[in-house]
């Protein structure tokens, strides 16, 4: 890609948007993790980029953007902990409040066709643009967003949709259905709203078409490490904490034996079970990870393999009636080269996410 400004996105808009409905009471998440890995979790986030094609001729990234400072609104009275802040508690570690302090909404555009931008999959930079993120300083938890939404306008009427959140905030999953809920709140809105023609936000009413002022951000984005996720399914298993433990290394061990890649540093493990208030992050030690005995009794447990898109099902993610997404791409993004494993378990199911530098150490 040229290094043109006109193959930069622009930013038009800024706009927090807090759940339609007041929060009460404010249910609270408790983090339970070592003060000195705080710094690394709050700059790691999950990713997630949605294309689509222009629908009809009345449809735009303006247009979703404007329904979508509602629809995004009538989704977080659904889940408000999404619109939610960290704060310190009074022993000094964090907790996630659902003090509806609201989303950042982001809409943009870039002077290119979408197809010219297209295989984001391979374009670790070009694809950074469509999704706004601004690391959480240690100093201003209470503060910061949790989660972004980046509407992005093509010049060929083709728009994206980026998402960033904070793997404090949701893991992969439980955005996703977050995401599919919304979307259809969404195209029931606009169905419902046919008789108004444009959305009550609609950024072009706001300033002289194509003279709108470009805003650009003032700061400079950290460097992100390249990194590989693999992911993992485990059926039928009840396990506690320990077992927990043992299913992480032996994920951790088959993730570096693919990737031909010495394991060199410790990982995150980030445990997250759906019905508890609290999120565990503890440390597995790379001492651990090189001592195989601790899991051979994992020999005959059934786990699948999974790509992100088997995994997340985006198609499910419609904008508009039988629009689904053209390409979709998801990630776990950090500015540190800090191995991560998150373990999502529901019932008597498990799912292991394990991301990795792909900086080979042997």
């Amino acid at each position: 890609m040229a290094n043109s400004s006109n193959h930069m996105v622009q930013y038009e808009g800024f706009l927090t948007v807090v759940p339609h409905r007041p929060t009460f009471p404010r249910p609270s998440v408790r983090i339970s993790t070592e003060k000195d890995r705080e710094a690394g979790l709050l700059r790691q986030c999950f990713r997630m980029i949605l294309c689509y094609e222009k629908a009809s001729s009345d449809d735009s990234g303006w247009m979703v953007a404007g329904w979508t400072k509602t629809s995004i609104g009538i989704a977080l009275s659904e889940k408000p902990v999404l619109a939610g802040r960290l704060r310190r508690a009074e022993d000094g570690g964090l907790e996630l409040v659902s003090n509806d302090s609201g989303v950042r909404l982001v809409e943009a555009r870039i002077a290119l066709r979408l197809d010219e931008f297209g295989g984001l999959r391979n374009k670790e930079e070009e694809r950074k643009q469509l999704v706004y993120w601004k690391s959480i300083d240690d100093q201003d938890t209470q503060f910061s967003p949790l989660m972004y939404i980046q509407v992005t306008n093509f010049k060929c009427g083709a728009y994206a949709i980026g998402i960033s959140c904070s793997i404090l905030l949701a893991d992969p999953f439980s955005m996703s259905s977050f995401l599919k809920r919304w979307s259809e709140i969404h195209m029931n809105l606009v169905t419902e709203s046919l008789s108004q023609k444009l959305p009550l936000f609609y950024l072009p009413n706001f300033g002289k078409p194509n003279s709108t002022q470009v805003y650009s951000p003032n700061y400079e984005p950290a460097k992100e490490t390249s990194r590989q996720t693999l992911i993992f399914k485990f059926a039928n298993l009840t396990v506690d904490n320990e077992m927990q433990r043992i299913v992480a290394l032996s994920c951790i061990d088959k993730v570096n034996r693919r990737l031909g890649k010495k394991v060199t540093s410790d990982f995150s493990l980030l445990v997250k079970n759906p019905n508890n208030d609290m999120l565990k992050i503890d440390t597995i030690s790379v001492k651990e990870v090189l001592s195989l005995e601790s899991f051979k009794n994992l020999t005959g447990i059934n786990s699948k393999d999974y790509s992100w898109g088997e995994y997340i099902d985006a198609d499910g993610i419609n904008i508009a009636k039988g629009n689904k997404p053209t390409e979709t791409v998801c990630w776990i993004s950090s500015p540190d080269e800090e191995d991560l494993v998150m373990i999502i378990s529901s019932e008597s199911n498990m799912t292991v996410i394990v991301t990795v530098s792909t900086t080979n150490d042997a």
